[in-house]
């Protein structure tokens, strides 16, 4: 085996950059969110609000991935989509990875139906505005739509091994939220419906390249580190043939510069070992919990007056 490995050139040595989040880096995209909101929301009262829910929502995600042992954490707030929280691992777990998407929404909204139903005793207009705000927006991701995390949570117990069915996930979400953003007349959905589109494009050829691997025996759920120089090479031929420009970039590149390039190709197509520990009863559980969340939701928001509500956003 060694000497047919030794046919292959050495695999290129990935260069990775770690970027590790500074609470910096939060606050700025925090505070660029605030102005960017208030340019169509002219109520400064609100956007601290939302700023408040979505904090709360990312920091579940993020002290689960921190007890999970997530590398590169950062957190950051994107202008007129929300927030999100990133880290990575060299070994995923369906069951750390179901855990880690449903502590960003359940907390919020057992908070928000703890406000509007009690209110602590006595409801103010402040914890209706803030119980029906976390409930809206954590009820809002749990939909079973990617990239929301009703959607990948639906991923990661259903569809991880699915490259097809994912790519067919993917184009009901992207329709399903543009078509939202038309029935209720809201161009930021239209918009995120169209950013989803366009992920499609490199679904469908991330799609390809897998099927190709599929087809050529090669084990793509990996790391790069652990892929072989035969595997390289031959991960390295497929993606070439489905990016021709490839070619041209060489000729234009140094070698070590080219071979970078090529190197975190092959990486993006590989697909991070995920340990299947989920079993059938944790996916009933993780179903149970997200069909809670969402009954509570609406349990909460029915058992309050329309017109409370309504008074209670209009009051300061």
């Amino acid at each position: 085996m060694e000497e047919f490995e030794q046919q292959y050139p050495q695999k290129p040595i990935l260069i990775k950059r770690k970027s590790n989040g500074h609470i910096s880096i939060t606050v700025l995209s925090m505070v660029i969110f605030a102005i960017t909101f208030s340019l169509i929301l002219d109520d400064y009262y609100l956007i601290a609000i939302l700023l408040g829910v979505l904090l709360f929502h990312e920091l579940g995600h993020f002290l689960m991935m921190k007890i999970f042992n997530y590398e590169e954490l950062n957190m950051l707030f994107i202008p007129f989509m929300g927030a999100m929280v990133s880290g990575k691992k060299k070994e995923y777990s369906q069951i750390e990875s179901s855990l880690m998407i449903i502590a960003g929404p359940i907390p919020g909204i057992i908070l928000g139906a703890s406000l509007i139903l009690y209110g602590w005793i006595q409801p103010t207009s402040f914890s209706i505005q803030l119980g029906a705000m976390l409930i809206f927006l954590n009820v809002m991701n749990l939909i079973p739509i990617d990239p929301l995390d009703g959607g990948q949570l639906m991923r990661v117990l259903f569809f991880n091994n699915y490259e097809f069915a994912q790519l067919i996930f993917n184009v009901i979400s992207s329709l399903a939220i543009a078509g939202a953003g038309l029935y209720f007349d809201s161009w930021l959905l239209i918009i995120f419906g169209l950013l989803l589109g366009f992920r499609i494009k490199n679904k469908h050829k991330l799609y390809l390249i897998r099927k190709d691997m599929k087809d050529d025996n090669i084990v793509y759920e990996s790391n790069y580190d652990d892929i072989s120089n035969r595997t390289y090479a031959k991960i390295k031929r497929i993606i070439i043939e489905h990016t021709p420009v490839l070619e041209d970039i060489k000729e234009y590149n140094e070698e070590e510069k080219y071979n970078q390039i090529v190197a975190k190709q092959v990486e993006g197509v590989l697909f991070p070992p995920t340990k299947k520990d989920a079993s059938v009863f944790f996916k009933i559980f993780m179903l149970v919990l997200w069909a809670g969340g969402i009954f509570l939701s609406f349990y909460a928001l029915m058992a309050i007056d329309f017109n409370t509500l309504v008074h209670a956003f209009q009051t300061r």
